[in-house]
Protein backbone atom coordinates (compact mmCIF):
# COMPACT_ATOMS: atom_id res chain seq x y z
CA UNK A 1 0.00 0.00 0.00
CA UNK A 2 1.20 3.58 -0.89
CA UNK A 3 1.75 6.17 1.44
CA UNK A 4 0.21 9.81 0.14
CA UNK A 5 1.93 12.60 1.27
CA UNK A 6 0.39 16.07 0.46
CA UNK A 7 3.19 19.05 0.03
CA UNK A 8 0.80 22.12 1.05
CA UNK A 9 1.58 25.63 2.10
CA UNK A 10 -0.85 28.39 2.73
CA UNK A 11 0.69 30.73 0.25
CA UNK A 12 1.82 30.46 -3.12
CA UNK A 13 5.30 31.42 -4.02
CA UNK A 14 6.68 29.41 -0.89
CA UNK A 15 8.67 26.57 -2.59
CA UNK A 16 5.75 24.22 -2.74
CA UNK A 17 5.92 22.36 -6.46
CA UNK A 18 9.67 22.73 -5.46
CA UNK A 19 9.63 21.23 -3.03
CA UNK A 20 7.70 18.38 -4.09
CA UNK A 21 9.47 17.52 -6.95
CA UNK A 22 13.07 17.52 -5.28
CA UNK A 23 11.30 15.48 -2.24
CA UNK A 24 10.16 13.22 -4.50
CA UNK A 25 13.35 12.84 -6.46
CA UNK A 26 15.21 12.35 -3.39
CA UNK A 27 13.10 9.91 -2.18
CA UNK A 28 13.82 7.71 -5.66
CA UNK A 29 17.26 8.10 -5.36
CA UNK A 30 16.81 6.43 -1.93
CA UNK A 31 16.04 3.36 -3.76
CA UNK A 32 11.99 3.72 -3.23
CA UNK A 33 8.93 3.85 -6.06
CA UNK A 34 7.69 7.11 -5.90
CA UNK A 35 4.82 9.11 -7.87
CA UNK A 36 4.65 13.17 -7.67
CA UNK A 37 1.01 14.13 -8.30
CA UNK A 38 -0.21 17.08 -9.81
CA UNK A 39 -2.75 17.91 -7.08
CA UNK A 40 -3.34 21.80 -7.52
CA UNK A 41 -6.20 20.93 -10.69
CA UNK A 42 -7.41 24.66 -11.18
CA UNK A 43 -3.85 26.12 -11.78
CA UNK A 44 -0.97 23.13 -12.20
CA UNK A 45 2.61 24.05 -12.50
CA UNK A 46 4.54 20.39 -12.18
CA UNK A 47 4.38 19.86 -15.95
CA UNK A 48 5.94 23.22 -16.47
CA UNK A 49 8.99 23.13 -13.57
CA UNK A 50 10.00 19.75 -15.77
CA UNK A 51 9.85 21.36 -19.15
CA UNK A 52 6.90 20.42 -20.97
CA UNK A 53 3.49 22.35 -21.35
CA UNK A 54 1.66 19.27 -22.77
CA UNK A 55 1.62 15.84 -22.28
CA UNK A 56 -0.78 12.99 -24.39
CA UNK A 57 -2.92 12.16 -20.97
CA UNK A 58 -3.02 13.70 -18.16
CA UNK A 59 -5.17 13.32 -14.39
CA UNK A 60 -7.82 15.28 -15.98
CA UNK A 61 -8.06 12.39 -18.70
CA UNK A 62 -8.35 10.00 -15.78
CA UNK A 63 -11.03 12.02 -13.94
CA UNK A 64 -13.34 11.48 -17.30
CA UNK A 65 -12.64 7.38 -17.15
CA UNK A 66 -10.71 8.20 -20.60
CA UNK A 67 -7.44 6.35 -19.42
CA UNK A 68 -6.74 4.51 -16.00
CA UNK A 69 -4.18 6.17 -13.71
CA UNK A 70 -1.25 4.11 -14.92
CA UNK A 71 -1.79 5.24 -18.20
CA UNK A 72 -0.72 9.07 -16.61
CA UNK A 73 2.76 8.13 -15.24
CA UNK A 74 5.44 10.20 -17.32
CA UNK A 75 9.15 9.52 -15.98
CA UNK A 76 11.54 12.99 -16.19
CA UNK A 77 15.03 12.34 -17.32
CA UNK A 78 16.44 12.73 -14.20
CA UNK A 79 14.28 9.67 -13.26
CA UNK A 80 11.39 11.21 -11.24
CA UNK A 81 7.91 9.67 -12.09
CA UNK A 82 5.05 12.21 -12.28
CA UNK A 83 1.33 12.44 -13.21
CA UNK A 84 0.92 15.93 -14.67
CA UNK A 85 -2.53 18.00 -14.87
CA UNK A 86 -3.88 19.74 -17.58
CA UNK A 87 -2.50 23.82 -17.79
CA UNK A 88 -5.13 24.91 -20.04
CA UNK A 89 -8.53 26.60 -18.49
CA UNK A 90 -11.27 24.52 -20.14
CA UNK A 91 -9.55 21.64 -18.09
CA UNK A 92 -11.19 23.13 -14.70
CA UNK A 93 -14.52 22.67 -16.33
CA UNK A 94 -13.47 19.07 -16.55
CA UNK A 95 -12.57 18.54 -12.14
CA UNK A 96 -14.30 15.45 -10.65
CA UNK A 97 -13.18 15.30 -7.01
CA UNK A 98 -14.88 12.02 -6.45
CA UNK A 99 -13.24 10.63 -9.29
CA UNK A 100 -9.88 12.10 -8.64
CA UNK A 101 -10.18 10.22 -4.93
CA UNK A 102 -11.12 6.64 -6.65
CA UNK A 103 -8.58 6.82 -9.81
CA UNK A 104 -5.80 8.39 -7.39
CA UNK A 105 -6.60 4.63 -4.67
CA UNK A 106 -4.72 2.89 -7.60
CA UNK A 107 -1.76 4.54 -7.06
CA UNK A 108 -1.61 2.09 -3.75
CA UNK A 109 -1.00 -0.79 -6.15
CA UNK A 110 1.38 1.14 -8.16
CA UNK A 111 3.86 2.57 -5.95
CA UNK A 112 5.74 2.94 -2.38
CA UNK A 113 5.20 6.51 -1.96
CA UNK A 114 2.92 9.21 -3.65
CA UNK A 115 3.45 12.96 -3.27
CA UNK A 116 0.57 15.23 -4.18
CA UNK A 117 1.80 18.55 -5.18
CA UNK A 118 -1.21 19.84 -3.37
CA UNK A 119 -2.87 23.75 -4.46
CA UNK A 120 -2.10 26.71 -1.55
CA UNK A 121 -4.53 28.04 0.24
CA UNK A 122 -7.31 26.54 1.85
CA UNK A 123 -10.08 26.10 -0.80
CA UNK A 124 -12.17 22.98 -1.62
CA UNK A 125 -9.24 21.58 -3.69
CA UNK A 126 -7.60 21.81 -0.31
CA UNK A 127 -9.91 19.64 1.67
CA UNK A 128 -10.25 17.21 -0.56
CA UNK A 129 -5.92 16.60 -0.55
CA UNK A 130 -6.03 16.28 2.79
CA UNK A 131 -8.67 14.07 2.98
CA UNK A 132 -7.05 11.73 -0.12
CA UNK A 133 -3.20 12.03 1.72
CA UNK A 134 -2.17 10.10 5.00
CA UNK A 135 -0.16 12.64 6.11
CA UNK A 136 0.69 16.68 5.07
CA UNK A 137 3.45 18.26 5.16
CA UNK A 138 3.97 22.04 5.72
CA UNK A 139 6.03 23.83 3.59
CA UNK A 140 6.49 28.28 4.58
CA UNK A 141 9.21 30.71 4.48
CA UNK A 142 10.90 32.02 7.70
CA UNK A 143 8.44 35.50 7.28
CA UNK A 144 5.47 36.43 9.22
CA UNK A 145 3.16 36.51 6.74
CA UNK A 146 4.14 33.07 5.43
CA UNK A 147 4.11 31.93 9.09
CA UNK A 148 0.80 33.06 9.74
CA UNK A 149 -0.84 31.67 6.65
CA UNK A 150 0.77 28.37 7.47
CA UNK A 151 -0.65 28.28 11.04
CA UNK A 152 -4.18 29.06 9.27
CA UNK A 153 -3.36 25.88 6.81
CA UNK A 154 -2.29 23.82 10.17
CA UNK A 155 -5.44 24.84 11.83
CA UNK A 156 -7.50 23.70 8.91
CA UNK A 157 -5.73 19.97 8.49
CA UNK A 158 -6.49 19.74 12.48
CA UNK A 159 -10.08 20.47 11.62
CA UNK A 160 -9.93 17.33 8.79
CA UNK A 161 -8.28 15.23 11.51
CA UNK A 162 -5.17 14.85 9.66
CA UNK A 163 -1.58 14.31 11.12
CA UNK A 164 1.07 16.82 10.23
CA UNK A 165 4.10 14.96 9.47
CA UNK A 166 6.15 18.93 10.02
CA UNK A 167 6.98 22.08 9.07
CA UNK A 168 9.70 22.78 6.35
CA UNK A 169 10.98 26.36 5.81
CA UNK A 170 12.26 27.16 2.27
CA UNK A 171 14.42 30.26 1.43
CA UNK A 172 16.11 29.80 4.49
CA UNK A 173 19.01 32.40 5.30
CA UNK A 174 20.60 33.54 8.77
CA UNK A 175 19.37 37.58 7.53
CA UNK A 176 17.82 39.25 10.59
CA UNK A 177 14.46 40.04 9.72
CA UNK A 178 13.64 36.46 9.34
CA UNK A 179 11.63 34.45 11.60
CA UNK A 180 14.12 32.43 13.79
CA UNK A 181 13.33 28.15 14.08
CA UNK A 182 12.73 28.99 17.65
CA UNK A 183 10.03 31.78 17.12
CA UNK A 184 8.38 29.88 13.86
CA UNK A 185 7.86 26.60 16.09
CA UNK A 186 6.71 28.75 19.18
CA UNK A 187 4.02 30.32 17.13
CA UNK A 188 2.68 27.15 14.83
CA UNK A 189 3.21 24.73 17.84
CA UNK A 190 5.19 22.12 15.40
CA UNK A 191 8.99 21.55 15.22
CA UNK A 192 10.83 22.31 11.90
CA UNK A 193 12.00 18.74 10.54
CA UNK A 194 13.75 20.50 7.18
CA UNK A 195 15.80 23.65 6.73
CA UNK A 196 16.09 24.34 2.73
CA UNK A 197 18.89 27.09 2.36
CA UNK A 198 18.23 29.66 0.29
CA UNK A 199 20.29 28.90 -3.07
CA UNK A 200 20.23 31.11 -6.75
CA UNK A 201 20.45 28.01 -8.12
CA UNK A 202 16.83 26.90 -7.54
CA UNK A 203 16.04 29.74 -10.19
CA UNK A 204 18.67 28.10 -12.49
CA UNK A 205 17.17 24.22 -12.30
CA UNK A 206 13.63 25.96 -12.63
CA UNK A 207 15.22 27.24 -16.14
CA UNK A 208 16.74 24.42 -16.73
CA UNK A 209 13.45 22.30 -16.34
CA UNK A 210 15.41 20.10 -13.97
CA UNK A 211 15.03 18.96 -10.10
CA UNK A 212 17.47 20.97 -7.97
CA UNK A 213 19.12 18.14 -6.60
CA UNK A 214 19.60 16.33 -9.91
CA UNK A 215 21.78 19.32 -10.74
CA UNK A 216 23.44 20.37 -8.01
CA UNK A 217 23.45 17.15 -5.91
CA UNK A 218 26.24 18.06 -3.17
CA UNK A 219 24.69 21.67 -2.70
CA UNK A 220 23.25 21.88 1.01
CA UNK A 221 19.68 22.55 -0.02
CA UNK A 222 20.25 19.30 -1.97
CA UNK A 223 21.16 17.62 0.90
CA UNK A 224 18.84 19.07 2.80
CA UNK A 225 16.27 17.52 0.44
CA UNK A 226 17.89 14.08 0.95
CA UNK A 227 17.54 14.60 4.80
CA UNK A 228 14.15 15.21 4.58
CA UNK A 229 13.02 12.24 2.47
CA UNK A 230 15.08 9.71 4.90
CA UNK A 231 13.43 11.17 7.85
CA UNK A 232 10.02 10.99 5.80
CA UNK A 233 10.78 7.23 5.01
CA UNK A 234 13.06 5.99 7.67
CA UNK A 235 15.79 5.26 4.76
CA UNK A 236 19.33 5.08 6.55
CA UNK A 237 21.66 6.53 5.00
CA UNK A 238 24.38 3.80 3.74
Amino acid sequence: MAKFICVMSGKGGVGKTTSAINLGLAMTKLGLNVVVLDGNLSSPNLSLYLGSAYYPITIHDVMQDMHPISSAIYKHHSGLKIIPADISVEAMKLVNFEKFYNHAQDLHMLTDYVIIDGSPGLGRESTQLINLADEVLIITNPDMPSVMDAKRLIDFVNIQKKSVSGLVVTKHDTKRYKLSQREIESFLGLPIISKIPNDKRFDKALQKKTPYIHIFPNKKAAKAYFDLARKLTGKVQI
